[in-house]
């Protein structure tokens, strides 16, 4: 009992194998072509299709096109095939006609339609891509044309085309011409031709390389337009674009400055398709540099100074174009002003002198190494009132061996340290007059050498107030 259990189990398993075996090999068992069509509006299309049997069993088919007739009614009246039934040995081929009674509609892309049959009684289907077209338009024309809205200048343009074929041919070249345009105005053209291969829709893509455009193309609405021709038949569709706003400044700058001045200058050139203001076109002008500007200049209408900045005159710079904008300074004023104010402190304190001492050598000898010499000091009253309690002294140099006093006018001599010092004292002295005070003096400066008389100096009283004034020196080349 268990072992025939067993084998009925056995049996059953085998046979339902051996069934999903024969369910699978037959699951589209035919190779059905072709695999699309096209059909006329509101007519009868008949067309051929090849069944190819490539199962390695016979198969007994049988078409279900009443069936497909009730599933497309919105399409067709009636769908009919002969024959509906018939065998496929291993590899055989069978041609049957199909006829397709359409009714008056149109349709922008083809149907997928699902024929269904049984071969061997197992239920299948096989596939047709079908295009209805209007009867009147028996040739090859646009039927519609698509890309994105808007797009940039900088950009490439991407657009497709799809083209109806009706006239059952292919391998036809079809030329095809199309624009950009705005406002009526072209901005591209090309052209190139296709092939149709396809029945029923073709598919072509088109680019136009707008970024190649100078300059950029403004922003606003434009057009594309698509335009072809077959057997006199011409046909063209149109699709509205926005081309983008861009915004795109390029600017450039040099400088080169020195002691003396230098110059600067900017560049602006406008790649974008907006125009650009002329507030975002300008050079600035620091407040230092700008009180010796001395020249400014605009490669496009004049230049301006505005608030240490140099603004071009224009008002927009438009895309495509450039503007130099540049100045010059110099600073030569800045030394100008300066030598300005030495030459008044010159001018200020030698007008305003009160008195000028000199020192002078009257005469002098050398002789075995020892010098004599006769100084003077010349004392004048430069100004214009008088001058008081004078004290005007000299100091002998320290390697001098006698000091005698000479002139009119006596000095007193005094020790001064390790020198001597001899000095002279007058009352006043009238605008214009001069003292001359002499003292001679003996050194020993060796065979050959040099003998210094250092600076004297005067003491007066002008307007109330104490001054002091310093000579000139003096050095003596003593040679062989």
């Amino acid at each position: 009992m268990i072992m025939n259990k067993a084998l009925k189990d056995l049996t059953i398993l085998i046979f339902l194998v051996i069934s999903v075996m024969f369910l699978v090999g037959n699951a589209h068992a035919l190779k059905v072509s072709p695999n699309s069509i096209t059909v006329q509006s509101n007519a009868v299309s008949y067309f051929n299709f090849t069944f190819y049997n490539n199962q390695n069993t016979t198969q007994n088919i049988s078409l279900d096109v009443g069936r497909a007739s009730i599933i497309y009614s919105g399409y067709f009246d009636s769908i009919g095939a002969f024959p509906q039934v018939f065998q496929l040995l291993p590899g055989q081929t069978k041609t049957v006609l199909f006829s397709f009674e359409s009714k008056s509609v149109f349709f922008s892309y083809p149907i997928s339609m699902q024929i269904p049959y049984s071969a061997n009684g197992v239920e299948s289907y096989f596939n047709i891509s079908t295009a209805i077209i209007p009867i009147t338009k028996t040739s090859i024309y646009l039927y519609s044309i698509n890309s994105s809205k808007s797009f940039y200048p900088y950009n490439t343009i991407y657009f497709q085309v799809n083209i109806m074929n009706s006239l059952d041919q292919t391998g036809l070249i079809l030329p095809f011409v199309y624009n950009l345009s705005t406002q009526g105005k072209l901005v591209y053209s090309a052209s190139k031709n296709e092939v149709i291969s396809n029945l029923g829709l073709n598919t072509f893509n088109f680019t136009m390389p707008i970024n190649t455009l100078s300059p950029l193309l403004p922003p606003g609405n434009y057009y594309i337009s698509i335009y072809t021709n077959y057997n006199k038949n011409s046909s063209a569709l149109y699709f509205p674009v926005k081309i983008l706003p861009y915004y795109k400044p390029i600017i450039s700058k040099k400088s080169s400055f020195n002691l003396l001045g230098g110059s600067a200058s900017v560049t602006v050139k406008n790649e974008g398709n907006v125009p650009i203001n002329k507030s975002d076109v300008n050079l600035t002008v620091n407040g230092f540099n700008s009180l010796f500007l001395v020249g400014k200049s605009s490669s496009n209408g004049s230049a301006v100074l505005v608030n240490h900045s140099i603004e071009p005159s224009i008002n927009f710079l438009l895309p495509g174009q450039s503007i130099t904008l540049s100045y010059s300074i110099s600073y030569y004023p800045i030394y100008l002003i300066v030598l300005i104010i030495i030459l008044a402190f010159v001018i200020f304190f030698y007008f305003n002198r009160k008195v000028v001492l000199k020192k002078e050598v009257i005469e002098h000898k050398a002789v075995d190494g020892f010098i004599d010499v006769k100084v003077a000091l010349r004392l004048k009253n430069v100004s214009r009132k008088k001058i008081y309690s004078i004290e005007l002294e000299d100091e002998i140099p320290p390697n001098s061996l006698k000091i005698a006093k000479a002139g009119q006018k006596e000095g007193k001599i005094t020790k001064h340290g390790n020198s001597m010092l001899i000095s002279w004292k007058e009352e006043e002295l009238n605008p214009n007059d001069e003292i001359i005070v002499m003292y001679e003096v003996k050194s020993k400066v060796g065979i050959v050498g040099n003998f210094e008389l250092g600076k004297a100096n005067v003491k007066f009283d002008f307007n109330g107030k104490s001054y002091k004034k310093v000579s000139n020196s003096l050095v003596l080349h003593i040679k062989a």
